[in-house]
């Protein structure tokens, strides 16, 4: 019993001094590895890719290639259904004890053959990090392009690639085709992964200037190209050429008509949220049409799908076409970077330089609209009044007439009364204590207020 006890207890300690080591060679990286929540890493053999390490909770690797045989990082329904398409490729009877690893202590094996086999680096290039600065970190009045800095970290070398990335993009002089007036954008579009290798090995790393610029180009076109509706009405009506919709819509065809974008047009345009009509265009250049049509034909159902439920704008269909910038990406950034785009903010924007003298007299315009619409108020106003008093007095005269004729009062008595009530009908609620009514020598005091008693009563 003594001598299992003994054998229990080194078996323990065995153990202990084995996981010990493991989770010392993977802080060392030999071996064993350990990997950034929300980060892909890359197991290569020589320069060859061996393997795809995602450890991006709710994702897995599909289970299907593409047309280019390339995995895609898809939803995985559930804990378990990760864990098994991570280890699919485990070395035979090490299954157990890696997953082990991994969910205990957040290691993976790599290789019995490292460094041969191992950890795979890459190169983003300079300008592969930036970030946006906080407009009060720059100044009030400092130039829209101060606030787009490459990020504090130097090193461009990295052994994991982000599964969200935000990048900001500031592009000057954006021309809107409806006056050729121009403004300058700060733009933060959010890519998301989803082919890992792609962007890695296929682009050796230098994938965010080429997205940066599917980005600008798009933009560029959507400026170019869009049309906003607008309100027809006749030549006197006020709201003749004013936006009425942030994109036309035939059905309304009788009050509005379609236009280019103007800067007084940009002014009022929806430029946040799913609702925006930038983004939307821009959520376009996902997937194109005849690529999804491609996927679903060689039956690759995982990757449609995948599609269908993330990768498009909730208002589109699924086979959503490229654009105007088919030339550039004919298959849609997905195929072409590796990475879609699932979400985009206008952050700040401002008039070209060329553009100031305009937009500053829009803003006179505004103004006096402004002005006017109140002067206007106030003159409605003092008519409603007017209108109301009158209405007031021609309801008392009627009423006072129809107690004189009742009563049978002399007609020229009853007008006389009506004379003094008109006159003295404003005296009430002033500073005017007493009315005198009559000349010099013949007058009559009337109070104009009830007289206040100062003196108690008695019971």
């Amino acid at each position: 019993m003594f001598e299992l006890l003994i054998g229990l207890i080194l078996l323990v300690v065995i153990a202990v001094l084995v996981i010990a080591v493991i989770l010392l060679l993977s802080n060392l990286g030999a071996y064993f590895t350990k990997i950034a929540q929300g980060t892909t890493a890359f197991i290569t053999a020589g320069e060859s890719l061996q393997e795809i390490v995602p450890n991006i909770g709710g994702y897995k690797m599909s289970e299907a290639v593409d047309l280019e045989g390339q995995r895609w990082l898809v939803p995985a329904k559930d804990e378990k259904e990760q864990i098994i398409a991570l280890f699919r490729d485990a070395m035979f009877g090490t299954v157990w004890f890696q997953k082990l690893l991994w969910k205990k202590f957040g290691v993976k094996f790599i290789s019995l053959f490292w460094p041969h086999t191992r950890i795979h680096e890459f190169d983003i290039r300079k300008g592969g990090r930036r970030r946006i600065e906080a407009r009060n970190e720059v100044g009030a009045d400092a130039p829209l392009r101060s606030r787009v800095i490459d990020s504090p970290v130097k090193e461009t070398v990295v052994d994991s690639l982000l599964f969200l990335a935000p990048r900001p993009v500031y592009m000057e002089g954006v021309e809107l085709a409806g006056d050729n007036s121009k403004i300058n954008l700060l733009l933060l579009p959010v890519f998301r992964q989803v082919i890992p290798s792609l962007p890695v090995f296929n682009l050796k790393g230098d994938f965010f200037t080429l997205l940066d610029a599917a980005i600008e180009a798009a933009v560029v076109d959507f400026f170019a190209k869009h049309r906003v509706a607008v309100y027809k009405g006749e030549k006197d009506d006020p709201r003749k050429g004013q936006l009425a919709g942030d994109s036309y819509d035939p059905a309304q065809a009788a009050q509005q008509e379609e236009s280019p974008l103007t800067y007084a047009h940009w002014l009022k345009l929806t430029k946040a949220g799913e609702g925006s009509p930038l983004e939307k265009r821009l959520r376009h250049l996902n997937v194109s049409r005849e690529y999804v049509k491609k996927l679903a034909d060689k039956q690759k159902a995982e990757l449609v799908a995948y599609i269908k439920s993330d990768l498009v704008h909730a208002d589109d269909a699924a086979d959503i076409p490229v654009g105007n910038v088919a030339q550039m990406i004919p298959s849609g950034i997905v195929p072409r970077f590796g990475y879609a785009l699932v979400s985009f903010r206008i952050v700040e924007w401002e008039p070209h330089k060329s553009t100031e003298p305009l937009a500053k007299a829009l803003l006179a315009k505004e103004t006096e609209l402004h002005a006017a619409e109140g002067v206007r108020q106030k003159s409605l106003g003092e008519r409603d009044s007017k209108v109301a008093n009158a209405t007031g007095d021609s309801s008392l005269v009627t009423q006072v007439m129809d107690a004189f004729t009742k009563h049978n009062v002399d007609a020229n008595v009853a007008a006389g009364v009506l004379e003094t009530m008109v006159r003295t009908k404003n005296i009430g609620g002033s500073q005017i204590t007493t009315y005198v009514e009559g000349g010099a020598s013949a007058s009559v005091m009337v109070p104009t207020s009830p007289s206040v008693s100062t003196k108690k009563e008695t019971a």
